[in-house]
């Protein structure tokens, strides 16, 4: 037995995630997005297939990685996004539309005198000073529904706080975990003890 088919699948999830970021368009990003869904879910199948000669001690060591998958914001959402594709035709993604803030400097805020906007431009602002920044469309994962339960896209992984819901974001965390994870198993079950 060998871990060899489960790294292929990590490879194929780490190629998905370059696609992603390359990708030219919302369709493709879409579809490696999917595509590293998949293949994430088939490095669990396929490394415990591989870890079936030892069978016994593999599952409980396994345990903690379950549980992972089952307790952690990020790895369960990965599994349901993952089973909502594979069973369900709901979209797992959407293109967040670009938008514009408008902020005063002073976090407590401050005066507008007079402030005229044509066309989505401002055109004349007499008041205290501000800071506006244009946020381009981006990607962003959705709240999925998987056996009737909803899951949403996650704010924290191993408790630490992710940054922002953007697909390419949660793979990567995912793909470090899964990396570590056949990392662990070969260690344990694969390497000869001197």
């Amino acid at each position: 037995m060998t871990l060899k088919a489960a790294k292929a699948e990590l490879r194929s999830a780490k190629r998905a995630i370059e696609n992603m970021k390359s990708a030219d368009n919302f369709e493709i990003f879409e579809e490696e997005w999917r595509s590293f869904l998949n293949s994430l879910e088939k490095v669990w199948n396929k490394a415990e297939r591989g870890c079936q000669h030892c069978r016994n001690t593999f599952q409980p060591w396994q345990g903690q990685f379950s549980k992972d998958r089952r307790k952690d914001q990020l790895l369960k959402y990965l599994k349901q996004a993952r089973d909502a594709d594979n069973h369900s035709i709901q979209e797992v993604t959407e293109v967040k539309p670009g938008h514009r803030t408008m902020n005063f400097v002073n976090p407590n805020g401050g005066h507008i005198k007079d402030m005229r906007i044509v066309n989505g431009q401002v055109v004349h602002y007499e008041g205290d000073p501000m800071i506006v920044a244009d946020h381009p469309p981006t990607v962003v994962a959705l709240k999925i529904k998987n056996s009737g339960n909803w899951y949403n896209p996650p704010r924290e992984h191993m408790g630490v706080a992710l940054k922002s819901t953007h697909p390419v974001e949660i793979a990567e965390l995912g793909l470090t975990y899964y990396q570590s994870f056949l990392d662990k198993a070969e260690e344990k079950f694969f390497k000869t003890k001197p």
